[in-house]
């Protein structure tokens, strides 16, 4: 009988790559969670072979009932999904909160709902039967130089804080990873990504020093893969899902070289990053993790984190795209102004 794996987020960037990648095994059967199993994305993984199943990540109880018999779960969080919900900004202002506060409330609540309700059904669980997505703790790991890196928190104050405070059982089938900058997030940045000058030269302006090196992922392409080697990995392990790892100067080397234009890379101050954002609370939220990034590090210093490297040294095959591969496929028109 196969086993089950239950994807949460299963039509978003990490939840459909873990799907596509379990997929490939027949021990398992996916299970996959969405609060919109009737979209395009749903129905393309449902003819696949996903069973889609709707949940409400608001609703512990619906969780529960998702969650009940699985054998793994990949549980991951969205803080941006509030952060830009104009309802939600309008009810934070009638809160006296920032749109970010009260999206890591949101995002802390629903990976609490998700804890209690894996936790319901911890006896099924294999060994290693959770695996969370999450990142470092900055406030912690900064000595409280970080105290607003929401994104970050909201995540490593449930995995793996409440797991370990509230449901040790459950702490002990589990495995963190953490993931690196997504390759594709210069769509969300454009301003300060690639920042094209007159001669069609192009700048990289972040807070982050010119020669600190950051973990990278291909979120899409190699998530699943990730996820997949640690799912064979023994229990309470953390891990960085990284495809390469350099400096942001690197990167810009790299990318020029693939695509035969000039790109350097620039520090700049947290404000000088918030006054070109368009969103000045996004700037804001992404200018701490940019600084943190430098000091005490993206990982929050944690030179224990285990790789793909690792998974590969136990013997279990973990692919990874590199730097270099994900910018020979990604298309860079728009960038470009094509």
């Amino acid at each position: 009988m196969a086993k089950i794996v239950v994807v949460v987020g299963v039509t978003g960037n990490q939840g459909g790559s873990v799907a596509r990648r379990f997929l490939q095994d027949p021990q398992y059967h996916v299970r996959g969670l969405t609060r919109h199993p009737t979209s395009d994305m749903a129905r393309e993984l449902a003819d696949k072979g996903v069973e889609v199943v709707q949940a409400d990540l608001d609703d512990v109880e619906s969780l529960k009932e998702a969650f009940a018999g699985a054998n793994l779960i990949f549980t991951v969080t969205n803080y941006w999904e509030p952060f830009f919900r104009p309802d939600c900004r309008q009810e934070a202002a009638q809160l006296g909160i920032s749109c970010r506060k009260y999206a890591y409330d949101v995002e802390y609540q629903q990976g609490k709902n998700m804890a209690d309700a894996a936790a319901a059904t911890v006896g099924s669980l294999d060994r290693n039967g959770l695996i969370a997505s999450t990142l470092s703790h900055a406030d912690k790991c900064s000595n409280g130089k970080f105290k607003r890196l929401y994104h970050f928190d909201g995540k490593a104050d449930v995995f793996p804080h409440y797991v370990e405070e509230k449901h040790p059982e459950l702490a002990k089938k589990m495995s963190c990873v953490q993931t690196g900058y997504f390759t594709s997030s210069y769509n969300l940045a454009p301003q300060s990504y690639f920042v094209k000058q007159t001669d069609d030269s192009f700048v990289m302006r972040f807070p982050t020093s010119p020669t600190k090196a950051v973990p990278h992922l291909a979120v899409n392409e190699d998530t699943g893969s990730f996820v997949y080697g640690v799912s064979q990995m023994p229990p309470g392990k953390s891990y960085m899902a990284e495809s390469s790892t350099c400096s942001w100067t690197h990167f810009m080397q790299i990318w020029g070289s693939v695509t035969g234009k000039k790109g350097t890379y620039e520090q700049v101050s947290s404000n000088d990053m918030i006054e070109a954002a368009q969103d000045r609370a996004f700037g804001a939220e992404l200018a701490d993790m940019f600084a943190y990034s430098s000091e005490p590090g993206y990982d929050g210093g944690d030179e224990t984190l285990l790789t793909a490297a690792d998974i590969r040294k136990a013997g279990i095959d973990c692919p990874m795209t590199t730097l270099r591969q994900y910018m020979e496929t990604a298309d860079w028109s728009a960038v470009f102004g094509l």
